[in-house]
Parts: C-alpha cells; structure tokens; sequence
C-alpha cells in the first residue's frame, strides 16, 4: 500500500535522461545555433539603436551650429543683422 509520502516522493524527485554521446553532441549543437542566433538579433538591435542615436546625435549637432551666433555678424532681439 503507497502511503502519502511515497507520492510525494515520486513528485520531487528530479528526472534524469539518459541519452548517447552523439545525442548529446546534436543537442549542444542546436543550442548552440540557437544561442548564436539570439546573439545576432540582439547585435543588430543594438547597431539598429547605435544608429538612431547617431542620426539624431547629428540633427542636434546640426540644429545647434545654426543657433550659435557666427563670429562675424551678430542678430539683435528681431534677428536683424548690425
């Protein structure tokens, strides 16, 4: 007769696989490829966000080359030169 304790002792114990050294090489190898391949769309997220930043790194840059007052003319209070 199984008691209360031997359930929960089948519920806890961990499974074990057994599997061949060529099983074993085919699954590394898949994790693998799949790791590898996370990896790449997270490489090109990142280059994707690298270049968002870039462009609008420029556009900044730009903008404020046009709001510096140049050293040769300066603007009054309605942007009419001197």
């Amino acid at each position: 007769m199984y008691s209360l304790f031997d359930t929960f002792d089948l519920i806890s114990r961990p499974s074990v696989y057994v599997i061949s050294d060529s099983q074993l090489a085919a699954y590394k190898q898949s994790q693998t490829h799949a790791e590898i391949a996370e990896l790449n769309k997270l490489i090109d997220g990142h280059n994707q966000a690298i270049e968002r930043l870039t462009e609008t790194r420029d556009l900044l840059q730009a903008d404020l080359q046009k709001l510096e007052p140049s050293s040769t003319t300066s603007t009054t209070k309605n942007n009419v030169k001197d």
